[in-house]
């Protein structure tokens, strides 16, 4: 996987996507970011923290909230035309304002909700908290996380995850801004899939029958 450079342009979600879809590049989300980490790809890592101040990051991670209960849809790849856009059902998000991240891990529904939020169902809170702290190079202690009211959720379902810093120091993942008004920064991955391996393996051996019957003529 390829983090690739960004700009300094501040965009809506609905907007970033649109930018990344034409330069036919996968939006990042949080699935990637947890994959970079796995990959210990510290260069990857440190660059990404530059975009969480003064501006923040918009992500490729929607979340669509119900109107009556605290049940959510979380949408990788929203609206991507690059890749293919995964959707995981939560009978529930917690209302977080904020909540710290060991004391939403403390959760069963928490726990649930980040491992919703990076696409991996066996993360382990180990992992997790390893993640997050290696990411934002800041204590754990210094870690929160942010989600709209029932009543805000009601009065607007839709929104986009964005990562950022504070005026405090602290890093905030936060899974309630509006996805259509909330601007900032957005950057775009390259994805070296084992489909993607396929296809091109698929495309060459077709070139290789071509070439062959070609010179049988």
């Amino acid at each position: 996987m390829k983090l690739l450079v960004g700009d300094d342009e501040c965009r809506t979600q609905e907007k970033a996507m649109a930018h990344h879809n034409k330069r036919k590049e996968v939006t990042l989300g949080l699935s990637h970011i947890f994959q970079l980490w796995k990959e210990n790809n510290t260069e990857a890592i440190e660059s990404l923290r530059k975009n969480f101040d003064p501006r923040w990051l918009v992500l490729s991670d929607r979340i669509i909230y119900d109107k009556e209960n605290l049940s959510a849809k979380i949408i990788h790849n929203a609206n991507s035309t690059v890749t293919k856009q995964t959707e995981i059902n939560l009978k529930e998000v917690p209302y977080c304002n904020p909540t710290y991240l060991k004391d939403l891990l403390d959760k069963d529904t928490g726990l649930e909700y980040i491992r919703a939020l990076i696409n991996n169902k066996k993360a382990t809170k180990e992992q997790i908290i390893n993640f997050f702290v290696t990411l934002s190079g800041k204590k754990e202690k210094n870690i929160r996380f942010w989600t709209p009211s029932q009543s805000s959720r009601k009065g607007k379902q839709v929104r986009s995850v964005v990562l950022y810093f504070d005026v405090l120091g602290r890093f905030g993942v936060d899974g309630g801004y509006w996805f259509d008004d909330s601007e900032g920064l957005s950057r775009g991955v390259i994805i070296d899939s084992a489909k993607q391996t396929k296809k091109r393996r698929k495309s060459k051996c077709r070139f290789k029958r071509m070439v062959k019957k070609s010179r049988k003529n």
